[in-house]
Formats: structure tokens, C-alpha cells, sequence
């Protein structure tokens, strides 16, 4: 992916403002005293794995730095080019320095293992935070306790507003620890708290570090990192936080009464709350510059299922609400997929709890439709990416519920709850039940000491009595399945198709045998986006997946199992992931979505 494709134009996204704004509520909001200026808009890779693209402006309010997927660069906040930095794996967090030519990132590796980095403006180089400090160790406040924690393991690393201190919070299963050291890594102090602490920020001034608490349901502003009861400060609060250069004024995000978040504004010290923003998804994550000026980005996440004929052409819109990762009933009549409301940020909070269901649309009635048919599974946890069995008894699934991650099966007439098939499952793709009924295949993550890999899984069933008739067992393909989010099957049972990453920004559609063994890779492409699937024509004789098009979007491709040139088979300026072949050999559904960060300038 290029820098063309990561920024939208100014002119582009001015078409978009108009109708953006959500409608008039009965709460009025407070009349504006700030102006608003677009900066630039951020494309995500993906639905499936990723959460917004993050940024954040120089405390010299030059530069914007920004991560999406793979990709990490700057541009001027006047406009300007882009620079785009080496790729990495995955960014989850970027703060400047303050001297305003570095900036830091944490890049989650394959080994789930975060790894900070700092980015050089005058060379364009990257190195290790603290290289020689892969440990860390820290003491507690009184000097009684001493403690240790991988560099790599600090979340939400904050720097004074004079360079000398850092603050960051290792988060723990009963609690968190705030740690705040000297710049290079030194003289650690360590605070214990019984709370969920999330971005701590420097109060100007004081030196002190003020954060987010989360206790029960709520979270809530701490101004003293201190296990303050986080109602105490009257309203929830969503990071990052930001201060005004004097301090005098807080930035934050709270959710709306659908969920949502705007940015709002606080005066200290006991300022009412000012709501500053309308936008019509979550606007939140607030940094600002030496001058006063304030960063902000709004999100604009959308999904939806349509289809295209198989041999290329025109696509038709499926649905018009929220859905993604289709799957075709066994006779063609209906496509399943899971739909809801997630990729907020007050909903990813609470994951693996979010709003994804399964549900059903009938393709024999009016479509575009505007709801499920039916709706199959409405937990309380992410559920996904459904499959019938052959003889339309059970449906096989992929939930969260209970805590787990797991293969779980649901009697298609509802008659009895879903149950999971087996546990222990990290990272679980989509199962697919072969087409004798004997067998379900799905990836998921297996973890031999501190290093993981995708693997395939078969569990053995018997589809008329919904038994296990054979434990969930790895398949022995002697490599990593990494980036596969679906494997499926040949007419006969015994061969499956599924699609890994084989280097960075590199992909191969590989056919392996049920049994195991080397599989045999059978088509090479480039591509950003995980997770994006494949799919096979019901005689085996071709293989869809996604891939860039010379357009820039991402499209929908078909190419022979036995090898050959791939042939496009979508056109229309969207982009698709998660191709879905029906029966008949007629249609390719998929996902269409759009998955942007527009990145705001505010001046008061």
C-alpha cells in the first residue's frame, strides 16, 4: 500500500462533511467557541484484526505522525508530503518526545509481544527504546518492594513536558502498576492499584501524572493515579487524555447515549464539563501542541455484504446495516453473517463482550435488506462467522462466550443452547464443516513457550447426532498457518485451501491434505490486509480471494487451483475482504467496507 492510498485528499473528504454530523438531539449542544480544520484522513488495512489508525501532533504542532496496519509515516499538519517509514507489524500506541523531532511507537510483533520503537524525523531511522534496558526495574514508593517488567510490556507511555521523566502502566489481572522513571529508563518508581489505569498524561506544572481508573462498568479520571473512585469526576471518560500547555484545561472523550464518543473539555481546576464535538461515530483521542492547538480524530467504520457473478461483473448490495464475513447456506437461498454495532470505542473496551451477532437474510426476498431475517445468536460476546451443516441440522460457530475462544454448535432450529466443542482455543478462526459431515476445520493459535504460531484444527462430529466423534487435533502441516482466518474444503473431504502471509506484505494460497503434510502453495500475491480469506467454486477448479487492484481498492480475484493467471472479479471503487463462493457457482459474496480515522485541528 502507498502513501496515496493512506491519505485521503482534503477536496475528497469536504464532500463527506455535509450529512456526517449526527441530527439535532433534545440536548442542545453549547455554542461553539473553536474552529475545526481537516488534516487528513488514515485508511485501515481491514475489518478483521485491526482497530482505528491512530495519530498524534509534535508538541511544535507541525507534524502529524500516524500508524495504520502496517504502515507508520508523518505529514506536515499543513499539508505536504508523506514519509513513510520501514513497515512494521502492528502499532498500538505512538507519543512524541518533546523535543519534537522523535516520536515512539509500540509495534505488536507475531509474538504478542510489544516492542517500543523511536522514530528519528532528521535521519528516518527507527531503533529500541532504551536498548540496553530490556528489563526494567523499578522499586515501590516506599523503597519496601522491588519489581521488573519487560520494556515492552509498558502501555500508554506518556513523556513530562520537560523530557525528563516517562510515566507508562503495566497492566495486571488484578490491577495495574504505574510506573514512572527517569527518560533513560532509570531510577524507577513503581505505584500498586487495584483499578484498570489507562493513559496517564503529565499535569503542567506539577509534575505529576493524572490517569483513567476503570472500576466495575465505569472509568473515569483520576487526577492522581491514586484509586480514586472514578465516579468522582461525574463523568465516564475515554483516553487519551490531554492537557493544555498551562494545564488549565483538560481534553477527553465521553460516550454519547448511544455509545458513542464525543470530545469534551474541561476546565480546571472544578470547570464544568464542555461538550466540543457532534460527530456521528466516536471522536476522541486528543493531543496537543505547544501553541495550544488540539488534535482529534473521528471514526468512520463501515461494513456490509454484497455479492458479484462469479465469472466478474457488477456488485449488489446484501444488506444495508452493519455485517461482514458472509457464508452461504447449503442450497444457495440464504447468506449468513455476523452484524452488530461494534468497532466503537466504549464497546472494544469491554472485548471479548462486544455487539457481533450471527444473523440470516433470505436472498429470495427485497434486498438491499435493512435487518436480518433471522437472527441466529445475540450473546452477550463476540460471536462469529457461521456454517451449516450438510444436512442443515446444526450450525457450527465461532464465540467468546463464557470467557472462551472457542469452536462452539448450535442445533439450527434453535431447540437447544449452543455448547462449545472443545477449549483452549486462542485467536480461533472460522470453522467450516466438510462436505461428508464428518469433520470441522478451523485456525487458531497454538503457544510453545514464549513463541505462537496458527495452526489448523479438525474436529471429527457426527452431523445427524451433533456428537464429537474425534477430539480437536492440530493437522500436521510443518508450518505456521500465520494470517489465516478460514480454511475450506474440497468436494471430497480429504483436501483444504487456505490462505497464509509467507512474508511481510507477501501471501500465498496454499492446498494441504486433511491428514497433514507440506502443503503446496498454488498462488503468490501482495497484499496488507489479514485475515481476508479465500474461497473455492463448487467443482474445485478455482480459488477467490482478495487482493490490491490496479485501482487501489481492494478487490475480489479468481484463479485455477491447478495454477494460471489470475482474472478480476469485482470493479466498483470499494474495498472487499472475506469472499464467500455459493453453491450454485453463480455468485461470490463478500464484505465491503470502509475503515477510516479523519484527523481534525482544533483552535479555541
Amino acid at each position: 500500500m502507498n502513501a496515496r492510498s493512506l491519505l485521503l485528499p482534503a477536496a475528497t473528504l469536504l464532500l463527506l462533511v455535509s450529512g456526517y454530523f449526527r441530527s439535532a438531539r433534545a440536548q442542545t449542544p453549547d455554542p461553539p467557541d473553536h474552529r475545526f480544520r481537516y488534516v487528513a484522513t488514515v485508511h485501515q488495512t481491514g475489518p478483521v484484526g485491526y482497530r482505528d489508525p491512530l495519530g498524534v501532533i509534535s508538541p511544535d504542532g507541525l507534524w502529524l505522525a500516524f500508524a495504520a496496519g502496517p504502515r507508520i509515516g508523518v505529514q506536515p499538519i499543513a499539508g505536504g508530503p508523506v514519509t513513510l517509514f520501514d513497515r512494521v507489524h502492528r502499532i498500538t500506541e505512538m507519543v512524541w518526545l518533546p523535543d519534537g523531532r522523535r516520536f515512539a511507537a509500540r509495534d505488536m510483533t507475531p509474538d504478542r509481544r510489544g516492542h517500543w520503537l523511536v522514530y528519528d524525523l532528521a535521519s528516518g531511522t527507527h531503533a529500541p527504546l532504551w536498548p540496553e534496558k530490556p528489563v526494567l526495574h523499578g522499586v515501590s514508593e516506599d523503597g519496601g518492594e522491588t519489581f521488573e517488567v519487560e520494556t515492552g510490556r509498558l502501555r500508554y507511555l506518556a513523556w513530562s513536558p520537560d523530557g525528563r521523566r516517562v510515566a507508562g502502566v503495566v497492566p495486571g489481572t488484578a490491577g495495574s502498576q504505574l510506573w514512572t522513571l527517569d527518560a533513560d529508563g532509570a531510577n524507577a518508581r513503581v505505584r500498586l492499584s487495584g483499578q484498570r489505569l489507562t493513559h496517564p498524561a503529565w499535569i503542567p506544572g506539577e509534575n505529576r501524572v493524572a490517569c483513567l481508573a476503570f472500576t466495575g462498568e465505569r472509568q473515569g479520571f483520576d487526577a492522581a493515579c491514586a484509586g480514586l473512585d472514578p465516579n468522582a469526576f461525574g463523568q465516564e471518560a475515554y483516553g487519551p487524555v490531554a492537557f493544555s500547555p498551562s494545564g488549565d484545561r483538560l481534553y477527553y472523550a465521553v460516550p454519547d447515549e448511544h455509545g458513542y464518543l464525543d470530545l469534551w473539555r474541561r476546565d480546571r481546576p472544578g470547570g464544568p464539563p464542555r461538550r466540543l464535538t457532534r460527530f456521528a461515530r466516536d471522536t476522541y483521542a486528543p493531543s496537543v501542541s505547544r501553541d495550544g492547538r488540539v488534535l482529534f480524530k473521528t471514526q468512520d467504520y463501515r461494513t456490509s455484504i454484497a455479492t458479484a457473478p462469479a465469472d466478474g461483473g457488477p456488485s449488489t448490495a446484501v444488506t444495508t446495516f452493519q455485517a461482514e464475513t458472509p457464508s452461504w447456506s447449503r442450497d444457495g437461498s440464504a447468506l449468513a453473517f455476523t452484524y452488530g454495532t461494534w468497532r466503537h470505542a466504549t464497546d472494544d473496551f469491554h472485548y471479548p463482550d462486544i455487539a457481533q451477532n450471527l444473523g440470516v437474510v433470505r436472498l429470495d426476498g427485497p434486498l438491499p435488506a435493512a435487518a436480518p431475517t433471522t437472527v441466529v445468536r445475540a450473546s452477550r460476546s463476540e460471536d462469529q462467522s457461521m456454517d451449516w451443516s450438510p444436512n442443515g441440522k446444526w450450525i457450527v460457530l465461532h464465540s467468546h462466550a463464557d470467557g472462551l475462544d472457542d469452536v462452539w454448535l448450535l442445533p439450527a432450529d434453535g431447540s437447544a443452547p449452543a455448547h462449545p466443542l472443545e477449549r483452549g482455543g486462542i485467536e480461533t478462526g472460522w470453522p467450516r464443516w466438510s462436505p461428508d459431515g464428518r469433520w470441522i476445520v478451523y485456525p487458531t493459535e497454538v503457544y510453545e513457550g514464549e513463541t505462537h504460531r496458527t495452526a489448523l484444527f479438525l474436529i471429527g462430529i457426527d452431523q445427524e447426532t451433533g456428537t464429537v466423534t474425534e477430539a480437536a487435533h492440530e493437522i500436521p502441516l510443518g508450518m505456521s498457518a500465520e494470517g489465516t482466518a478460514v480454511a475450506v474444503w474440497a468436494p471430497d473431504s480429504e483436501r483444504l485451501v487456505f490462505e497464509a502471509e509467507t512474508a511481510p506484505g507477501q501471501k500465498a494460497l496454499f492446498i494441504a491434505s486433511r491428514k497433514g503434510g507440506a502443503p503446496e502453495p498454488f498462488h503468490t500475491f501482495a497484499s496488507d490486509i489479514k485475515y481476508s480469506g479465500v474461497t473455492v467454486s463448487p467443482d474445485f477448479r478455482q480459488a477467490a480471494y482478495v487482493a490490491p487492484a490496479s485501482d487501489g481498492y481492494l478487490q475480489v480475484f479468481r484463479v485455477p487451483i491447478s495454477g494460471g493467471e489470475a482474472r478480476q472479479v469485482t470493479f466498483d471503487p470499494t474495498n472487499k475482504t472475506h469472499p464467500a463462493w455459493s453453491p450454485k457457482g453463480d455468485r461470490i459474496a463478500f464484505t465491503v467496507f470502509r475503515y477510516l480515522s479523519h484527523f481534525w485541528l482544533l483552535t479555541e
